[in-house]
């Protein structure tokens, strides 16, 4: 209802299991998640009045498919712990690689047969099933004939059987109450030591929650050609965590492989995401024995296919090239194919992102990949800046400099060096028609740059800055030296600005032209022109 994307999913996910296990295992600990996940729903709150969702916008590319791989991995490494033996009764972990270091027994002979058939025929159904018609939901489909294959084949014609979801975890239930006024639950105190313990928790369950859920509303918005709203997303989830956690849930957020399955049976709108939930609590209040006997296999194949469809493949061929020189890329692949290499700090990106998505977290994941991409823009871009000279033609003797590029912290060591102070006549001025000024670091390399000047008697003039140039050189005017003159437009800078000069500082007002003696000279000749016919 309250959601940014109408198609989108969400529920209970691993990403966020994964972070609740330690405090769960406290004492007090269920009790505490609960709190933890409302304050986590407040957060989120906050931070969708903050607009903070807007910020996704900035994840480049390589980042996205990161995390597209690294989840598609996570979800299908996720499900082969569902191929163990269900009668040990140990608890499930979550661990990317937990199904291998566990110690559980794998399920063998005619039962593991039987089992990658279900899983195989309710992949294929999934697979091929939109190809024929989309009128019927693939995945819905595939459990269904998974689920008659178990009964009809494995278990009447075969008299074997295969892990069932009762088997694994018996689904059954009630109509959720607030956990105050549960009997199960014993609520420590609202007090400060609580809010310590459990801040850390809600903080990171915020961060994944969040990134997770706009990550995916990028995913859906690219696949259906529609535009989610993320700040309304961002405030949807912390509402739907403060319930959640007052009624005794774990939270969640979106969840990217029923979303996928949403959106590839044909869902656009926003009713289908309600009617998730909704069959979803009546399956936990009623059908609950009809879900029981489904067999694992059919929806481990099911979320195979959510894996399929997640996974980037095209990024493995993009790495390969990447990370192949180009002469044995031609040696090797037609010419077309050579023509397909991305930079190796992308292909970087790609594989940090997947793999830290694997061994940590998505957070994490992410974290890393744009700490990456900054620094690899930050080093590119700092080499871009240039300066092109030009000497005076007239009497007055100057040189200009014609600014290219951004001047800010990584290209300031650069910029200081284009420049020559003892061959250049008295008269400098620095052009910033193609180029802009960033930050802090760019201005103390223009006063670096005067008093450079300054030391051999000779001043430097700032000209045509940008508007966002010029309110930060403006808002900066008492902390330029003495050597520095600026030539500002009075329309490009803030008007409360404009009402202090510093005494050391000359700003200079570039003329503006007066449009309307054009218009009245023109009229004045259009009029002589036809007195005289």
């Amino acid at each position: 209802i309250l959601g940014g994307s109408p198609a989108m999913i969400c529920g209970a996910t691993g990403s966020l299991a994964v972070l609740v296990g330690d405090t769960v295992r406290g004492e007090h600990g269920t009790e505490h998640l609960f709190y933890a996940v409302m304050l986590m729903g407040i957060l989120e709150v906050a931070l969708g009045f903050l607009q903070v969702g807007t910020l996704v916008k900035l994840l480049p590319s390589s980042v996205m498919i990161g995390f597209c791989n690294g989840l598609a991995l996570v979800i299908g490494l996720a499900q082969l712990s569902n191929f163990k033996e269900p009668s040990s009764g140990a608890p499930r972990r979550l661990g990317s690689f937990d199904a291998f270091t566990d110690g559980e027994p794998w399920i063998s002979g005619e039962v593991a047969i039987f089992a990658g058939l279900t899983c195989a025929i309710s992949f294929f159904v999934c697979l091929l099933l939109p190809k024929l018609t989309t009128r019927v939901p693939s995945a819905l489909m595939a459990i269904l004939l998974g689920t008659g294959f178990e009964w009809a084949i494995t278990r009447a014609a075969f008299h074997s059987h295969t892990p069932t979801v009762y088997d694994k975890a018996a689904l059954s239930g009630g109509f959720p109450i607030p956990f105050w006024f549960n009997s199960q639950y014993e609520p420590p105190a609202l007090n400060q030591d609580l809010f310590r313990k459990i801040l850390p928790l809600s903080v990171t369950m915020a961060a994944v929650g969040l990134l997770e859920s706009l990550m995916t509303l990028n995913l859906i918005d690219e696949i259906t050609k529609t535009k989610g709203d993320a700040t309304r997303e961002c405030l949807g989830q912390g509402v739907a965590n403060i319930v959640c956690g007052a009624m005794g849930g774990m939270g969640g957020c979106a969840m990217i492989g029923q979303s996928m399955i949403n959106i590839s049976s044909g869902a656009r709108g926003r009713l289908s995401s309600f009617m998730a939930g909704f069959c979803l609590l009546l399956i936990v209040l009623v059908a609950y024995p009809a879900i029981n006997i489904i067999p694992v296999s059919a929806l481990v194949g099911v979320m195979f296919n959510v894996v399929y469809h997640t996974f980037e493949w095209r990024s493995l061929k993009l790495m390969l090239f990447a990370a192949l020189p180009l002469r044995v890329s031609e040696k090797i692949f037609p010419p077309e194919a050579c023509k397909q290499k991305i930079r190796r700090a992308d292909a970087l990106v790609i594989l940090a992102v997947t793999l830290v998505t694997l061994f940590t977290d998505l957070a994490t994941a992410v974290a890393v990949g744009m700490i990456l991409s900054l620094f690899t823009f930050a080093l590119e871009a700092s080499n871009l800046i240039t300066v092109v000279p030009r000497e005076s033609s007239g009497e007055v003797e100057y040189k200009v400099y014609d600014i290219h590029g951004v001047l800010f912290f990584g290209s300031t060591t650069r910029f200081l060096q284009l420049f020559d102070e003892e061959g250049d006549p008295e008269d400098v001025r620095l052009v910033f028609e193609s180029g802009h000024i960033m930050d802090f670091s760019a201005l103390e390399a223009l006063n670096k740059l005067g008093e450079r000047y300054g030391s051999v008697g000779k001043r430097i003039t700032l000209e045509q800055l940008k508007p966002q140039s010029s309110r930060i050189m403006v808002r900066a005017q008492g902390l330029l030296v003495e050597q520095i003159n600026m030539v500002v437009d009075k329309e490009e800078v803030l008007p409360s600005d404009g009402g202090f000069i510093g005494a050391h500082l000359n700003v200079e007002g570039s003329p503006r032209v007066d449009h309307s003696q054009f218009v009245d000279v023109e009229n004045s000749e259009e009029a002589s022109s036809d007195e005289s016919v």
